[in-house]
């Protein structure tokens, strides 16, 4: 290229840079027109239909008036009336006849969103032509928002036609039928047994699910007939439905008829084949089937079984509701501790009365000392003694302080665990009255050992990248080398690195190009699918799958309270929020226990991943739906597997506890799974840097960039990594990151793998715990023949604190490449390799090349242009070439990627837009360099296995 070629080229960039500047600014001005015109649309629909008013000239198209009277309808009761009127008035439009046309359309976003607002009218036509689609539908997405649509209008056809859909579809299909049958089913005088009675094992599934939540007298003998026919098959009986099924699809449909039959059809289950089965889901459907009764015998029996397996826990459980019925069966129930001697009866006995702790005291701490101390002592042996501890803590009766003393002061002697726990969690009076000292803090985890093969794969790419150059360039010039004097060699040297950087830089920048433009394509899908959702939609019963968020936190005093507060009121149907005190040195733990009144129980079961030890459970009865777990520090990918262990529910989102999501981040999040068939393994949003925004109770009350240099640096990183990268890469199915500030995953899948990897689950532990799980989740979908989905939401924000002290930041980019790094090395096989498709073949050699390796040939081009220009080496083509590649196109990319953050709506205010703009030029003068030579670094500590954290010193959320 001439220089005039060159400079032409920059200008045409900059020029494009402008124009998408004034785009983004403009784009604030557009927001608020569309603002105006829905605010006109539904102003002229109140005028016209609910007031009887003219409402003068139309001044919105006719699409926004439906827009405005499909959100409406959420809102206002319109009368039957109304509806003909408004019907009458579209179908006149033309509006109504391209929506039906649109239904037959092959573009899959057409139809759904003829569904969508077609859904909204009631009209004989539209339920026909909806009904010729369901019946005609292929993709199980777009099934469910026809179902949505007909929801309103069931009857015993339409009834028909959903049972029909049902046949060959996925379970994901079948719990959104269930969900919406449940709740719109009551209305329909339909005959159902007739329906269900076929053979094809989606509609047996479906109707045992519906039966226990939807009691009808003539369900209970089709449900005897099915148990009848899985027992014998699971006996060896042939049958042509289960036989071709695997045995677990078979079992999760037994287990439902058990507890349809036990829960909603009051069929006793008290026989020794399920009290004692080897089965634990089967004894625990069993046993809790007892907990409504009142009589003593119930007790009695459910005592005789107890075996000392985990099922013991759930036999205690429903003792413990059995007593709540009917207070007066306790004084029985302490009887038996005196006449039981089988030590299995004795341990669940202890279990149940350390639950009913106060009751026990005000029964029995006046009048019989021995007994109070032999069940104590009974509590104390099977280390049932939470609530115990917890008791001494909240009393403040001296007499009743003085007699627990003498019971007790001999048992803290005697039992060494119990002393531990006392000296751990008594409070600071009592622990002196009892001559116990706090104990110290745990030391922090060890690293686990050197890995021999990392360390030589490491160092052979190091060789590599420091020799090839030299190699290359005396290949190249084998013939004139042995005339070169020592200045021209040197000089044919550095134009060489110098030129060889140019053709880097502008791969690196197509290749950034190129998924730029699939990311705008992939948000503008992602946004338009969104729009054709509401709440009659989003919060149908079961329609979205419920979600653990698991806030791993250490040291987070400052900010933990707030975070949990936005965590607990996000906008979402069913979510539970378990934070993991990992071991910290703060008052982390204290604030949250004070603050949310928590009160400390007995450790139940351990779960499936193996973790460091757990020391306590906090839970507040009038709070359910939090959890807080106090555990021996192991780092954050071990409190978040202990998280999993405590979940219940089918998705675990992993955030950081210093992290706030929006309100309708999970929303956003979790509502793309209803526009594709696959399985979403994986799902993560976008990081905003939360510094400068200000917080109250733990959500983002205004949005400002802030103050530091160094945080409006970050922010601007983080828009191209997300806005650019992730959603390009999710569009070319080759995502493998999902941020671990917020990332959400299949509970199944995790436990399938293992967990996060730590050297207690996996022998090995890793810093780049987030992307690492991706990738082996991916490498196991692909090895295992999954059709999967690991997805990309930008809409859905999450904000964090980024660090604003130079250290901190440095000690976090370090880790970040250390764990890059290590995860290409422990997946190296998956580099080009076909079995694992697109991440094989896309997002693996991507990494390696330019996230891994591509930074050790900067800094040494980094060295020859600085030698080139000391010396006067480098021409004028040269220099505008590279700054062509390097700061021109640079400042392009990341003016594009704050142009596709705003297309989802103004994220900033405009003075802030200007600044974010100015911020893209300036970080390719310096920024990107040093952000270089840190990865750098951070490859030469991964020669040194260090697997340090580094902790990045907090300054709080802006009140």
């Amino acid at each position: 290229m001439t220089v005039r070629d060159i400079i032409i080229a920059m200008i045409a960039l900059g020029i494009a840079s402008v124009i998408l500047a004034a785009f983004i600014l403009l784009n604030v001005v557009c927001y608020r027109l569309q603002a105006r015109r829905k605010r006109k649309a539904e102003d002229y629909l109140i005028k016209k239909y609910v007031e009887l008013l003219s409402p003068g000239k139309k001044k919105v198209s006719d699409m926004w008036l439906l827009k405005a009277y499909v959100a409406m309808s959420e809102q206002v009761v319109f009368t039957e009336e109304m509806k003909l009127r408004i019907l009458m008035d579209f179908q006149a439009s033309g509006l109504i006849d391209r929506l039906l046309r649109h239904l037959k359309s092959k573009n899959v976003y057409f139809r759904k969103e003829a569904v969508f607002y077609l859904g909204v009218f009631d009209s004989a036509e539209i339920k026909k032509e909806l009904l010729d689609l369901l019946r005609q539908e292929k993709l199980e997405h777009v099934k469910i928002y026809i179902l949505n649509s007909l929801k309103n209008k069931i009857d015993q056809y339409v009834l028909q036609s959903i049972i029909d859909s049902l046949v060959g579809s996925r379970r994901f299909y079948q719990q959104r039928v269930i969900g919406i049958l449940q709740e719109h089913l009551l209305r329909v005088e339909a005959h159902l047994q007739n329906i269900f009675r076929r053979p094809e094992m989606e509609i047996k599934e479906t109707f045992v699910d519906l039966t226990n939540i939807y009691y009808r007298k003539e369900f209970k003998g089709i449900l005897l007939d099915e148990l009848n026919a899985i027992e014998a098959f699971l006996e060896g009986e042939e049958n042509k439905t289960f036989l071709p099924l695997r045995k677990q699809r078979v079992l999760r449909l037994y287990y439902q008829i058990l507890r349809a039959l036990a829960n909603v059809y009051d069929t006793p289950l008290a026989y020794d084949k399920y009290l004692d089965n080897l089965d634990i889901e089967v004894v625990k459907i069993a046993t809790e089937s007892f907990a409504n009764q009142t009589d003593f015998q119930a007790v009695k029996q459910l005592l005789r079984y107890a075996d000392g397996s985990p099922a013991d826990e759930i036999r205690a459980h429903t003792i413990i509701r059995i007593l709540e019925g009917n207070l007066n069966l306790f004084s029985d129930t302490l009887e038996l501790v005196k006449t039981t001697v089988d030590p299995d009866q004795k341990t669940l006995l202890a279990h149940v009365l350390s639950h009913k702790i106060e009751y026990l005291m005000l029964k029995l701490v006046h009048k019989d000392n021995d007994y109070l101390a032999l069940l104590m002592q009974l509590m104390i042996e099977k280390g049932f003694t939470a609530d115990l501890i917890d008791f001494l803590n909240r009393n403040q009766q001296k007499d009743v302080e003085k007699r627990l003393y003498g019971i007790l002061a001999p048992l803290v002697a005697e039992y060494h665990a119990f002393r531990q726990e006392m000296a751990e969690y008594l409070r600071e009076d009592l622990r002196d009255l009892f001559g116990l000292k706090k104990p110290k803090a745990e030391a922090t985890r060890k690293n686990p050992a050197p890995e021999i093969h990392k360390t030589r794969w490491l160092i052979l790419w190091l060789i590599f990248s420091l020799v090839s150059i030299p190699i290359v360039f005396v290949l190249a010039n084998l013939g004139t080398i042995a005339s070169m004097t020592l200045k021209d060699f040197i000089t044919g040297y550095v134009i060489a690195i110098n030129k060889g950087f140019i053709v880097y830089y502008l791969t690196v920048n197509l290749v950034y190009f190129t998924i730029a433009l699939l990311s705008l394509l992939g948000s503008s899908n992602r946004r338009r699918n969104y729009l054709i959702k509401n709440n009659g939609l989003l919060f149908a019963k079961d329609m979205l799958p419920s979600i653990s968020i698991i806030a791993p936190a250490y040291n987070e005093e400052l900010s933990i309270v707030e975070s949990v507060h936005s965590l607990l009121n996000l906008n979402y149907p069913k979510i539970e929020v378990i934070v993991v005190n990992d071991g910290s040195k703060d008052a982390t733990l204290a604030r949250l226990i004070e603050h949310f009144d928590l009160e400390r129980k007995n450790l139940g079961k351990s779960g499936q991943i193996a973790t460091k030890p757990v020391k306590a459970i906090y839970r507040n009865k009038y709070l359910p739906s939090l959890t807080v777990i106090d555990k021996t520090n192991g780092g954050k990918a071990d409190a978040l597997n202990v998280g999993i262990n405590h979940a219940s529910s089918e998705y675990i989102c992993g955030i950081d506890a210093d992290s706030i999501l929006e309100k309708d981040s999970l929303l956003k999040l979790m509502s793309s799974m209803l526009d594709h068939d696959q399985i979403t393994l994986a799902l993560g949003g976008s990081i905003v840097p939360v510094n400068g925004c200000i917080v109250d109770r733990g959500q983002i009350e205004a949005k400002h960039l802030a103050s530091s240099h160094l945080a409006r640096l970050q922010t601007i990183e983080y828009l191209r990594a997300f806005n650019i990268s992730r959603t390009g890469f999710a569009t070319l199915k080759s995502l493998l990151i999902v941020s671990g500030a917020f990332g959400l995953f299949e509970k199944r899948i995790l436990t399938e793998v293992g967990g996060y990897l730590t050297v207690s689950s996996l022998n090995k532990d890793t810093v780049g715990e987030d992307m690492e799980l991706v990738v082996r989740i991916t490498r196991r979908a692909y090895e295992t023949g999954l059709d999967f989905r690991v997805d990309y939401i930008s809409q859905a924000k999450c904000y964090t604190e980024v660090p604003e002290e130079r250290k901190s930041f440095f000690r976090q980019r370090n880790r970040w490449q250390r764990g890059l790094v290590d995860i290409l090395s422990y997946h190296r096989r998956m580099i080009l390799n076909p079995k694992f498709k697109q991440a094989g073949f896309i997002g693996m050699p991507y990494f390696f090349v330019f996230e891994m390796i591509g930074p050790l040939f900067e800094v040494q081009a980094y060295l020859a242009i600085f030698v080139g220009l000391a010396l006067g080496i480098l021409n004028i083509e040269i220099v505008l070439l590279l700054l062509l590649v390097t700061v021109v196109m640079g400042v392009f990319l990341s003016i594009l990627s704050l142009f596709i953050n705003e297309q989802d709506g103004p994220s900033f205010r405009v003075g802030d837009i200007a600044k974010l703009i100015l911020y893209a030029v300036i970080e390719n003068f310096g920024w990107r360099q040093l952000i270089s030579l840190y990865r750098v670094k951070g490859y030469l500590s991964s020669l040194r296995e260090t697997n340090a954290w580094g902790q990045m010193n907090r300054v709080g959320f802006k009140q």
